[in-house]
């Protein structure tokens, strides 16, 4: 199985927890509006991001797996983290990501 991101990586480096959720919730909600989520993947929105959330591949599409292998590190270095402007980074690097595929 092919792990995007988890929280307790992100706690474990000493990013405090409170933020480390509002970031997974804002990339779920992210993937929610877009229809990226599969069965699974809203079912873990709808349960409640916490600190043991997880971001990979039976969670997310095809189309979303293939975007964030590619482009998850840039977002990470994009946005502040537990910022905020999280869904417009993500939307600008999805539309720059989108316009280079054939």
């Amino acid at each position: 199985m092919r792990i995007i991101d988890k929280a307790a990586w992100q706690i474990d480096g000493g990013v405090p927890k409170n933020t480390v959720v509002q970031h997974f919730k804002t990339v779920f909600e992210w993937l929610d509006k877009k229809n990226m989520l599969t069965e699974e993947g809203q079912e873990e929105l709808a349960d409640g991001i916490d600190e043991c959330a997880s971001l990979h591949e039976r969670l997310i599409s095809s189309e979303a797996l293939a975007f964030f292998v590619e482009r998850y590190d840039d977002y990470l270095k994009r946005v502040e983290y537990g910022g905020d402007e999280g869904a417009r980074v993500l939307d600008r690097l999805y539309n720059e990501y989108a316009q280079d595929r054939p």
